[in-house]
């Protein structure tokens, strides 16, 4: 049934916000424009509230007690369920190093289960792993680190069925360049990270066709004045989009400022890397096969100062923005969870509020809290009153 959301503040493709409705139908926007008529639709008043775009978010591993690592369709539900509750319609399936045949079941389940989501979709899987460096191991599990293969990756996107579109790669691993430029001819994005590379060793990475930066300042080697390092090339170089954490864990604000500064428009990317902690209480937890704990809005090895992963959602991420920088115009923060990851991953159907587009959208009110999460044109998530 169609859906007419009336009377809200809508974000459209330019950034700019204007008073208008918008009616979802057939799973997509049919129509954006003032005081449309209701013909036959199901009206929502949305008064008072912004109506954004469906929040995307490419780097994932887990939410809601599930990882996308364990291969079970129900686990996918937990996190589907989870990241609606944050505005989230889209994400990648993000899978860390694994042995080869668990990576292989894990992306054929993927796979498999994608179509069936009870809240955000499966737009897709991101291979974080293995194709890393086991130096810059963050909290995954070095030892099913590998240099990069071209043959495993074909078989691993026949299983998949052309899921996978991004995948993180160490540019100065052995054979890196070769498989970088092979898989971009592929149509995948390709993304550095878990790197120790060199300034140099990155540029190569970047000349093979790499268009994309995981995490950045997080696991990998750090910004150096005499070798900057992938950490120095992703704030120059104008054609490399970059991921921030913004739990205020992973990357101190004052950092967050320094990339805005340096990046060009919608090219910094808002994800969460969350893991099973997101959207559950604080306690243990075993993610990437080693104990973790989850305490005071951050997820660690137990009884270490490491980080694994993050229990943030997308949409506190987007608070933390507005909290650290209100200046910053809202619609630079809502592209960079919204139009910029679309971009990244060159998917056109998502990430804005168009006609023709798919009928993504989040409410949002005025502390840019989520009061419903809607996804092809169907309520997936709503705020209770």
């Amino acid at each position: 049934m169609a859906l007419l959301l009336q009377h809200g503040d809508v974000m459209l493709p330019s950034g700019r916000r204007v008073a208008a409705d918008v009616r979802l139908d057939g799973g997509g926007i049919d129509r954006v424009g003032p005081r449309l008529p209701p013909a036959g639709a199901t009206c929502v008043d949305a008064a008072g509230l912004l109506i954004a775009p469906g929040f995307i978010d490419l780097h994932v591993h887990g939410a809601g007690g599930g990882m996308c690592e364990d291969a079970d369709p129900a686990a996918l539900d937990r996190i589907s369920r989870t990241l609606a509750r944050g505005g989230v319609t889209s994400f990648l399936a993000t899978l860390a190093a694994l042995p080869a045949e668990r990576l292989r079941a894990a992306v054929e389940i993927i796979a498999d289960y994608a179509g069936s989501e009870p809240g955000a979709r499966v737009a897709g899987i991101h291979l974080e792993g293995p194709y890393l460096n086991p130096r810059r191991a963050g909290a995954q599990t070095a030892a099913s680190m590998r240099l990069p293969s071209i043959e495993e990756f074909d078989a691993l996107q026949a299983v998949a069925r052309g899921h996978i579109r991004l995948i993180t790669v160490a540019p100065e691993l052995e054979g890196a360049p070769p498989f970088i430029a092979a898989v971009r001819a592929c149509g995948i994005t390709l993304a550095l990270g878990h790197s120790d590379a060199t300034a140099a060793e990155s540029g190569l990475g970047v000349d093979a066709g790499a268009t994309h930066v995981t995490h950045l300042c997080n696991a990998m080697r750090g910004l150096h004045h005499r070798e900057p390092g992938l950490v120095g090339v992703a704030l120059t170089d104008d054609g490399l989009s970059v991921e921030l954490i913004c739990d205020g864990y992973h990357v101190a604000p004052d950092v967050v400022d320094l990339v805005w500064r340096c990046k060009p428009r919608g090219t910094v990317v808002l994800v969460s890397d969350g893991v099973a902690a997101l959207g559950m209480p604080d306690g243990d937890y075993e993610l990437f096969g080693v104990a973790c704990s989850k305490r005071a809005g951050a997820v660690r090895l137990r009884n270490s100062d490491r980080l694994a992963g993050s229990c943030l959602s997308l949409d506190c991420a987007v608070r933390n923005l507005r909290q650290w920088f209100p200046h910053w115009p809202l619609e630079d923060i809502l592209a960079a969870a919204t139009s910029s990851p679309a971009r990244v991953i060159d998917d056109a159907s998502i990430g804005v509020i168009a006609e023709g587009r798919a009928g993504d959208v989040v409410m949002l009110d005025g502390a840019l809290g989520v009061v419903a999460t809607i996804r092809d044109g169907a309520i997936i998530w709503q705020r209770s009153a």
